[in-house]
């Protein structure tokens, strides 16, 4: 009978009910869909109670757990059917006004949650579950304040709850306090080691801190406990996409569609996936199927606005991704794709507003570059659309800053000063002191930070930018390297990799990326630094490789790619092939010199065109004069065909740079010839 008593304590504090004529077959079954439950299987728990309802319908008990079955499945509108024939049956409703709260909870009623009273003289655990749904929808709401002091009221009653502990890690994870996390879904754990929600949180931190592959083995054991849990099946869905497991990904979505065929979630996956094989009409279809009900989910926006310009709709385009971008101001692809998308509809001023702050930073990318310079063209402010061309034309970008969007400094540095120990506030106010220019401010601000919310990567990330806009990048690694010990996702890797190699260490930088692209296999710019690696060590097909899975995924539009490619092919010896791609990056950016470099010395040094080659080197050099790379690669050009006093002058320029690393080559060079 231990199974009963539980299932009396699931529910209410003292229940009293009625004997029925077949109480007896109902009790079995309610014993067997309690150990189900208590088992993290509730699809069969719930079996067990539709048999034991089915016994004895007038049995109130049964419905009161069949309540929390469907809580457990997310279900709130059947928790609530449920609900109403426990009272029916003669539960008070004070005892299963918790469960109630849930269940208004998951029909989106947070309000009617917050705003409701508690009922008095309620057993500590029911109160406890209470206050946790309380917590939930607060943070729902983004009261986060509330929600602390509701899950601190909730552990004073139940400090030995799971559920309450997995909770409390996704209310520290969603507020930055990675570390806090880890150690509630620790506990959460620890307490019950089939809670399926405290498993799924163990694998959503360690996806973050370790990376996509690590992160499989965790959502594996929650599928072990419950076969059926949809939300397990479709975290391994996007963990497969994200890791490139295409094949895994589909078969993991058909499962979920073949148990809930309905089910918007897959069916945006599936559109992913086709989205990213080129079927832009299936992907449309598989959106279609959503019904609609996910369509304010960000990732959903993203894709719609993509497919709505690949199909020459800007319009839509643009109503998609104002929205997006006015809910998460800092999404750079988003904010990119909407000026594009302006642009492409003629409104060069509303571009220009929106790519602004973006095209300021130093470390802005030539595509955005080019877009907001069209739009200046189109505007009529021929100056700074030729400022903005030239920046995007320049091989070589700025140290990347924390971004921030959110606002004027003046009114952060209000948020922020009322606001001190708050992570949230903080952040982006001290990104946004970086970002203009004052890192000695910021760094004190950030260290203070960090030594409030150990726990938060981002705080350590900002001690890791100040420090590298003080040109003191050692200190930035070990900044980045706490960050990085908490989560380890692609902006602190690619951070740490910077400071890492600005400080000389380029052995750790290369372990680092190795460990990133590892769990990480499809990050593009991972990639790319990999590439850069394969390259300058001659492993020439390793860089073809990876150069030609990034085309095949990216298109044949990205100069870069095409332009390492044409650098790969010529150093395993193939000009053929080597000289097609140069020809076909310089097409796409005839005014980037790094590209119009690699196409000419391609050209000479094959010998297919010399004079052509030289041509090509010199016009780089005119684009780039202050660079000593293209200066020395043109004074080698000049004296390889007999020029030697042309080339003297850029021999001597690239000399002048102190820290130009082929500084020895150089002099050799001119040694040897002047």
């Amino acid at each position: 009978m231990r199974a009963f008593a539980v299932a009396a304590c699931l529910v209410i504090s003292c229940p009293s009910l009625a004997q029925a004529a077949n109480r007896d077959d109902a009790r079995t079954a309610l014993n067997q869909g309690v150990r189900h439950l208590l088992s993290g299987v509730p699809r069969a728990a719930r079996i067990d109670l539709m048999n034991a309802s089915k016994a004895d319908a007038g049995w109130a008990l049964p419905y009161a757990v069949a309540a929390r079955t469907a809580l457990e499945l997310g279900d709130g509108l059947a928790a609530e059917a449920a609900l109403s024939r426990a009272e029916s049956g003669g539960m008070p409703a004070a005892s299963l006004q918790h469960l109630q709260l849930h269940a208004w909870l998951l029909t989106g009623e947070r309000d009617r949650v917050l705003s409701t009273p508690l009922a008095p003289d309620v057993r500590p655990v029911s109160r406890a579950y209470a206050l946790r749904i309380r917590a939930k929808a607060a943070q729902a709401v983004g009261d986060f304040e509330r929600a602390a002091r509701e899950f601190d009221a909730a552990l004073a009653l139940a400090p030995n709850s799971s559920r309450l502990w997995s909770d409390i890690g996704q209310f520290r994870m969603a507020g930055g306090n990675i570390a806090g996390a880890v150690t509630a879904a620790e506990r959460a754990h620890a307490l019950n080691p089939r809670n399926s929600d405290a498993i799924m949180l163990t694998g959503q931190l360690v996806r973050g801190q370790y990376g996509l592959m690590a992160s499989l083995p965790w959502f594996q054991r929650v599928l072990a406990i419950d076969p059926g849990n949809l939300p397990a099946m479709l975290e391994m869905a996007a963990t497969f996409g994200d890791a490139g497991h295409a094949k895994d990904m589909l078969a993991m979505t058909r499962k979920v569609l073949a148990a809930d065929p309905a089910n918007a979630q897959a069916w945006y996956l599936q559109a992913v996936l086709a989205a990213r094989a080129g079927k832009a009409d299936l992907a449309r279809n598989m959106l279609y199927r959503t019904g609609g009900q996910i369509d304010s989910l960000p990732g959903v926006m993203l894709l719609k606005a993509v497919l709505a310009m690949q199909d020459g709709n800007s319009e839509q385009a643009i109503a998609q991704l104002t929205d997006l971008v006015a809910a998460q101001p800092d999404n750079l692809r988003a904010r990119r794709l909407l000026g594009t998308a302006m642009w492409r509809a003629g409104d060069a001023r509303s571009a220009i507003s929106v790519l602004g702050q973006m095209a300021q930073r130093a470390d802005a990318d030539s595509y955005t570059l080019s877009v907001i310079g069209r739009a200046y063209e189109e505007a009529g402010d021929r100056t700074l659309s030729a400022r903005y061309l030239e920046r995007a034309s320049q091989p070589v970008r700025g140290e990347p800053v924390p971004f921030e969007m959110n606002g004027d400094l003046a009114r952060l540095a209000t948020i922020a000063a009322g606001n001190p120990g708050d992570a949230n506030v903080a952040v982006p106010h001290i990104a946004a002191i970086i970002a203009g220019g004052r890192p000695d401010e910021a760094l004190g601000e950030a260290q203070r930070l960090a030594a409030r919310n150990e726990g938060a990567p981002a705080a350590h990330m900002l001690v890791g930018d100040a420090f590298m806009a003080l040109k003191r990048p050692q200190d930035a690694a070990a900044a980045y390297a706490k960050a990085a010990n908490i989560r380890f996702g692609e902006p602190v890797a690619l951070r740490f990799i910077a400071a890492l190699r600005a400080s000389g260490n380029g052995a750790g930088a290369l372990r680092v990326l190795d460990l990133f692209l590892s769990q990480n296999p499809r990050s593009v710019p991972g990639l790319l630094l990999a590439t850069d690696h394969f390259m300058a060590t001659g492993q020439w097909d390793a860089a073809i490789d990876t150069l030609e899975g990034l085309r095949a995924r990216l298109g044949n539009q990205d100069a870069t790619i095409l332009n390492n490619l044409g650098w790969a092919w010529f150093g395993k010896g193939n000009q053929d092939k080597a000289s097609n791609f140069a020809a076909a990056a310089y097409a796409i950016a005839p005014a980037n010199p790094a590209v119009v470099n690699s196409y000419g010395w391609i050209l000479y040094k094959s010998g297919k065109d010399r004079a052509g080659g030289v041509a090509l080197l010199q016009k780089s050099v005119a684009i780039a004069p202050a660079h000593p790379g293209l200066r020395f690669q043109l004074a080698q050009a000049l004296i390889g065909i007999g020029r030697k006093e042309e080339a003297k002058p850029h021999l001597l320029a690239a000399l002048s740079v102190a820290d130009f690393p082929e500084r020895k080559a150089a002099q050799a060079l001119f040694a040897t010839n002047f």
